[in-house]
Protein backbone atom coordinates (compact mmCIF):
# COMPACT_ATOMS: atom_id res chain seq x y z
CA UNK A 1 0.00 0.00 0.00
CA UNK A 2 1.41 3.37 -1.00
CA UNK A 3 1.13 6.20 1.49
CA UNK A 4 0.29 9.61 0.11
CA UNK A 5 1.28 12.69 2.04
CA UNK A 6 -0.40 15.99 1.26
CA UNK A 7 1.14 19.39 1.62
CA UNK A 8 -0.80 21.56 4.03
CA UNK A 9 -0.62 25.13 5.19
CA UNK A 10 0.75 24.73 8.73
CA UNK A 11 -0.59 28.20 9.63
CA UNK A 12 -4.17 27.37 8.64
CA UNK A 13 -6.51 27.75 11.66
CA UNK A 14 -7.92 24.23 11.25
CA UNK A 15 -4.45 22.68 11.14
CA UNK A 16 -3.46 24.62 14.26
CA UNK A 17 -6.65 23.53 16.06
CA UNK A 18 -6.01 19.91 15.10
CA UNK A 19 -2.43 20.02 16.40
CA UNK A 20 -3.57 21.62 19.67
CA UNK A 21 -6.24 18.94 20.12
CA UNK A 22 -3.71 16.15 19.56
CA UNK A 23 -1.28 17.74 22.03
CA UNK A 24 -4.04 17.94 24.65
CA UNK A 25 -4.94 14.29 24.07
CA UNK A 26 -8.37 15.05 22.68
CA UNK A 27 -9.73 12.52 20.24
CA UNK A 28 -10.83 13.27 16.73
CA UNK A 29 -12.10 11.29 13.76
CA UNK A 30 -11.38 11.92 10.10
CA UNK A 31 -13.18 11.25 6.83
CA UNK A 32 -10.40 10.56 4.34
CA UNK A 33 -10.10 9.43 0.70
CA UNK A 34 -8.33 6.10 0.15
CA UNK A 35 -7.99 4.14 -3.10
CA UNK A 36 -11.24 5.44 -4.62
CA UNK A 37 -13.20 4.92 -1.41
CA UNK A 38 -13.77 6.94 1.75
CA UNK A 39 -12.73 5.89 5.23
CA UNK A 40 -13.51 7.04 8.75
CA UNK A 41 -10.50 6.82 11.00
CA UNK A 42 -9.72 7.89 14.55
CA UNK A 43 -6.64 10.13 14.77
CA UNK A 44 -3.60 8.05 15.64
CA UNK A 45 -5.25 4.75 14.75
CA UNK A 46 -3.73 2.47 12.14
CA UNK A 47 -7.11 1.01 11.14
CA UNK A 48 -10.23 2.56 9.70
CA UNK A 49 -13.48 2.22 11.63
CA UNK A 50 -15.38 2.11 8.34
CA UNK A 51 -14.89 2.02 4.57
CA UNK A 52 -17.55 3.53 2.29
CA UNK A 53 -18.10 3.95 -1.46
CA UNK A 54 -19.10 7.64 -1.11
CA UNK A 55 -18.00 10.56 1.01
CA UNK A 56 -21.56 11.27 2.14
CA UNK A 57 -21.93 7.76 3.62
CA UNK A 58 -18.57 8.15 5.36
CA UNK A 59 -19.63 11.53 6.77
CA UNK A 60 -22.87 10.04 8.12
CA UNK A 61 -20.92 7.29 9.87
CA UNK A 62 -18.29 9.76 11.08
CA UNK A 63 -20.94 12.05 12.57
CA UNK A 64 -22.38 9.17 14.56
CA UNK A 65 -18.97 7.97 15.77
CA UNK A 66 -17.79 11.44 16.74
CA UNK A 67 -21.09 12.20 18.48
CA UNK A 68 -20.87 8.99 20.53
CA UNK A 69 -17.26 9.69 21.54
CA UNK A 70 -17.76 13.46 21.96
CA UNK A 71 -14.95 14.21 19.52
CA UNK A 72 -14.45 16.45 16.51
CA UNK A 73 -14.95 15.17 12.98
CA UNK A 74 -12.51 16.43 10.35
CA UNK A 75 -13.79 16.07 6.80
CA UNK A 76 -11.06 16.00 4.17
CA UNK A 77 -11.54 16.67 0.48
CA UNK A 78 -10.36 14.45 -2.37
CA UNK A 79 -7.01 16.29 -2.24
CA UNK A 80 -6.57 15.39 1.45
CA UNK A 81 -6.98 18.92 2.77
CA UNK A 82 -9.37 19.58 5.65
CA UNK A 83 -12.48 21.23 4.27
CA UNK A 84 -14.77 21.16 7.31
CA UNK A 85 -14.69 20.47 11.04
CA UNK A 86 -17.78 19.31 12.93
CA UNK A 87 -17.85 19.35 16.73
CA UNK A 88 -19.18 16.13 18.28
Amino acid sequence: MNKVFFKTDQNHPQIKAYKEAVEKGLSSHHVLPRDGEWIVKRAGSSRASGVFPTQSLAISHGREVSKNSNSELYIHGQDGRIREVING
